[in-house]
């Protein structure tokens, strides 16, 4: 894979800069593929350590997708959201690691729990109630479907817009919109329950 070849684009880039690159990368341009690979990268890194922890393992996702992307770039259609794209095939495939490890460890399939919630715990409890009051917010965030728990991670955590959401999940802007409105109205019901603590 044509890791090392040298970026020749800028590092700034609007969607349709993105897609002129998408489509060089396709017809095997590796100035091109690597823009994609070193522009993302930190982004990549981040999202997935949200999804797990194990730093390696996020990375070693990230470096297998981007060879799949290669070997099977002519087979590739472009997307709306490269960004959307690329985070979104990373979030499966790390998903799926943590759910071959889980089995092999346990002989158990588990979802694996998003650390999103706890990033977002460390604002909201003090810490000398972080155990229990962790136990409650886990609670309270599974009232969320898993749709709704989705569109939320994308974006307050991966700071995705609502149209880069939609063409993620293929449904409509507005729906997005509806669907995070309707999520953080229950996230607000369920935790203003928790004493001395309000969601914001």
């Amino acid at each position: 894979m044509p890791m090392k070849a040298k970026p020749v684009y800028t590092t700034e880039c609007e969607k349709d800069c993105d897609e002129v690159i998408w489509g060089d990368f396709r017809n095997g341009d590796k100035s091109a593929f690597a823009t994609l690979y070193h522009r993302y990268f930190k982004t990549l890194i981040q999202h997935g350590l949200r999804v797990s922890g194990d730093k390696d393992l996020v990375k070693d996702c990230i470096h297998d997708l981007f060879m799949e992307i290669w070997k099977n770039k002519l087979n590739l259609s472009t997307p709306d959201s490269v960004k959307a794209y690329l985070i979104s095939s990373l979030q499966r495939k790390v998903i799926r690691q943590l759910k071959k490890i889980r089995t092999r460890e346990n002989g158990v399939l588990q979802w694996p729990t998003l650390d999103f919630v706890h990033s977002k715990e460390d604002q909201i409890i003090s810490e000398q109630r972080k155990e229990e009051q962790r136990r409650k917010i886990s609670r309270a965030l599974e009232v969320l479907t898993k749709r709704q728990k989705e569109a939320v991670y994308l974006k307050f955590y991966s700071n995705l817009s609502y149209t880069e959401i939609a063409n993620l999940m293929a449904i409509s802007t507005e729906s997005i919109y509806n669907l995070v409105s309707k999520a953080m109205d229950n996230l607000q019901g369920e935790l203003t329950k928790l004493p001395e603590h309000k969601f914001q």
